[in-house]
């Protein structure tokens, strides 16, 4: 290729010189970039050529150095096609620790298959892992997409997607015909293209150097605040027969909406039938009758086909076929509603990253559909796809998260509200007898409130022997057996799941001689081991409570020789507080730990530290009953 210089000289042109001349040599690898890694991405090109709105061609250089088991996830090669993109070409080759090519890699290496994870979708799954049996190792990738019917985004510029990778060099072109203005988002840096033009098009260039593994955390913020990223989009674009405009939500909702039109006539039958069901019910228990109904009568599909999975099935469509998508069921719930004078709205929503950026219009930000209902001056957020959701619950895939409502036709930005921590709660009631060769019996009732019960909601879908797997796996205990399980589920806006349940303890603790060292709270663990250093700031997703209360009777020939000291502490993190109250042949235990959710510069990392280590002291803690006899 040939590129008429403005201000620089294209690496698009060399690329794949520069990584055909690159010395794969392990050793060549700068010291500073191992540090931390498990494989090194030597280099990485892309050049996406766009040819006008219906088309283009997409290229790629990958080559990466394993340096351990650890990063063998990294060598290999997945990519999703569709019918939007196709993998024309590939090829691959395998290098030594000295940079000797030591196998080619062919295509008819490649598992390919239609992947789906439901019943409809034109997806298509290639995969290959590079076998080697040794270390270190790198693979050189060189393959090429074809898009078509449509371009609704460009590649982004992602050029280290883990911790522990490093990365030497990573160039990303774009060549676009003169005039075609584009949308960017830069994301944790300043990286800026580089400009130029070749023939009739015009050439954007970055590129990003030396970049120095990150090492993986405890409490870690979400990638997407960490990584360099470039986001890209087409301002115009034309999508599956479609044209639209991404310069702003209220542009972009306009061709949202425009999708949604005329899908939401439902048939006269289910018309008679709604109507009959919610006859003389007020609007609140309207919408949950038609929830209810939801559940009852149809079921989730994966649907990602339409407009690329981008339009939901009609009304009618889902009433037929009792199936649909995220979008299908949502917009099937509110064309029920509608009937029934209950307005509600289409939510567009994303389950996997809490932000939308409110100043970058892009479909893919969006990952999900939901329905927000207005009643009784509130708002209901209805989860269309999983009728065990209970009614009135905003759970924790979606809460606190941004959305887009779609209203009055145009994309409204939202934040949905979120669950106080203090309400994420399980508490235990624990009474243990033991005997003076260290057998307990013990009864266990458990409440989880809130985040928890949906931690713990899916026993449900258990046989017996597998719920009793599960709740013995969380004893802190060897040589236990779990009898009389029982479990009871309160489906509501604040949703609860009890556990009770009895349990034979054939080693309490540790006997020495005529002392018995009895554990404080085998029950329960919530300390995390941190490591001595902090690179990152800290974020605490999840916050939630825990009170344990434990009853410890033991036999009357033994008295209490040692026992830990009560804890009450507070800071920015949450709280613990431990106390114990000994009675003649008893002990009463009271054990509260609050973690706080959050964002926390990296320098309260010593507090945090310190408070996970007092909560470890009383975890692993110990009682001392002495034998008098």
């Amino acid at each position: 290729m040939k590129i008429l210089i403005t201000s620089i000289i294209f690496a698009a042109f060399f690329s794949n010189v520069w990584a055909q001349t690159l010395d794969y040599a392990v050793d060549k690898i700068p010291e500073e970039l191992k540090k931390n890694s498990n494989a090194v991405i030597r280099f990485s090109s892309t050049e996406f050529v766009y040819n006008d709105i219906k088309s283009a061609t997409e290229t790629h250089i990958f080559v990466i150095t394993v340096l351990n088991k650890q990063g063998d996830d990294l060598s290999r090669f997945i990519y999703y096609g569709d019918k939007f993109r196709t993998l024309k070409s590939f090829s691959g080759e395998i290098y030594d620790k000295d940079g000797k090519s030591t196998r080619k890699i062919k295509r008819s290496e490649m598992r390919e298959s239609e992947y789906s994870e439901g019943l409809a979708s034109d997806a298509k799954l290639y995969s290959l892992e590079p076998q080697t049996s040794y270390y270190p190792y790198t693979v050189k990738y060189e393959y090429e997409i074809g898009w078509k019917n449509g371009i609704l985004r460009f590649p982004s510029f992602m050029p280290i997607t883990d911790y522990n990778v490093a990365l030497e060099k990573a160039v990303y072109t774009l060549l676009l015909p003169k005039g075609c203005e584009y949308l960017s988002k830069n994301i944790n840096t300043d990286i800026k293209p580089l400009y130029g033009t070749n023939g009739n098009l015009e050439v954007y260039e970055w590129t990003l150097n030396n970049f120095s593994a990150i090492k993986t955390e405890s409490f870690l913020p979400s990638w997407r605040d960490i990584f360099p990223i470039v986001y890209l989009t087409p301002s115009n674009f034309y999508y599956d027969n479609t044209t639209g405009n991404q310069r702003g939500w209220e542009n972009y909702g306009k061709w949202q909406w425009s999708l949604l039109q005329g899908r939401d006539n439902i048939p006269p039958m289910l018309r008679q039938e709604i109507l009959s069901i919610t006859n003389g019910l007020s609007p609140r228990e309207t919408v949950k009758t038609l929830y209810d109904y939801l559940g009852k009568h149809t079921r989730y599909v994966s649907i990602q086909l339409g407009i690329g999975g981008l339009q939901p099935m009609t009304a009618e469509e889902v009433y037929k076929s009792k199936f649909g998508d995220c979008k299908a069921l949502s917009n099937f719930m509110k064309a029920m509603l509608h009937e029934c004078g209950i307005e509600s709205y289409y939510t567009e929503i994303s389950v996997s990253n809490k932000q939308i950026f409110e100043d970058y219009a892009s479909a893919v930000q969006t990952d999900h559909v939901i329905l927000q209902v207005p009643i009784d001056n509130d708002t209901v957020w209805l989860e269309c796809t999983n009728p065990e959701v209970p009614f009135g619950y905003t759970h924790d895939d979606i809460a606190g998260h941004n959305a887009l409502v779609y209203k009055n036709g145009t994309a409204n930005f939202v934040t949905l509200p979120k669950n106080p921590d203090s309400l994420n709660l399980m508490t235990q009631n624990i009474v243990v007898n033991i005997d003076n060769e260290g057998f307990a019996q013990v009864h266990i009732a458990k409440r989880y409130e809130m985040e928890q019960y949906e931690r713990i909601s899916g026993i449900k879908y258990l046989d017996e022997k597998d719920k009793i797997n599960r709740f013995q796996k969380m004893l802190l205990l060897p040589l236990t057996t779990i009898k009389n399980l029982k479990t009871n589920e309160e489906k509501s806006p604040t949703p609860v799941m009890s556990v009770d349940f009895d349990v034979d303890v054939y080693k309490y603790g540790n006997i020495s001689g005529n002392r018995f060292f009895v554990p404080v709270n085998p029950f329960n663990k919530n300390s995390y081991k941190l490591d001595k250093e902090r690179n990152l700031d800290i974020s605490i997703n999840h916050g939630y409570r825990d009170i344990d209360s434990i009853t410890l009777n033991f036999p009357s020939d033994m008295i209490i020789e040692a026992m830990p000291s009560p804890v009450n502490l507070k800071c920015d993190f949450g709280e613990i507080s431990f106390a114990i109250k000994q009675e003649k042949g008893k002990i009463t235990i009271v054990q509260t730990y609050f973690l706080r959710s959050g964002n926390y510069a990296k320098e309260k990392y010593e507090e945090l530290t310190t408070f996970m280590n007092l909560l470890a002291k009383i975890e692993n803690s110990k009682i001392v009953l002495k034998k008098t006899q």
